[in-house]
């Protein structure tokens, strides 16, 4: 058996675009893996939403600042020109 260099150079370049490809196709499986977690967790969380005894929290607000002049707030009134 002859040993031929032209298929010894396609076998190594074949290898090389196996091993590109590889690396292709694990980067898209990460992607598609990452969204396939986040679709869970949207559905997980609608399920929780779309529950028969769900209660929304109550959004907690600050509470309104009185001002002891009475003052509101707002553009103070312009100056009288002065002559």
């Amino acid at each position: 058996m002859a040993l031929d260099f032209s298929q010894f150079e396609e076998v190594l370049k074949a290898a090389k675009n196996s091993e590109v490809v590889k690396k292709d196709l694990r980067k898209a499986l990460r992607g598609v893996s990452s969204a396939i977690n986040a679709l869970s967790q949207a559905v997980a969380e609608m399920e929780t939403v779309l529950a028969d005894d769900y209660q929304p929290a109550a959004k907690v607000r600050k509470p309104r600042v009185t001002n002891p002049n009475g003052a509101k707030r707002g553009r103070k009134p312009k100056a009288a020109a002065t002559e």
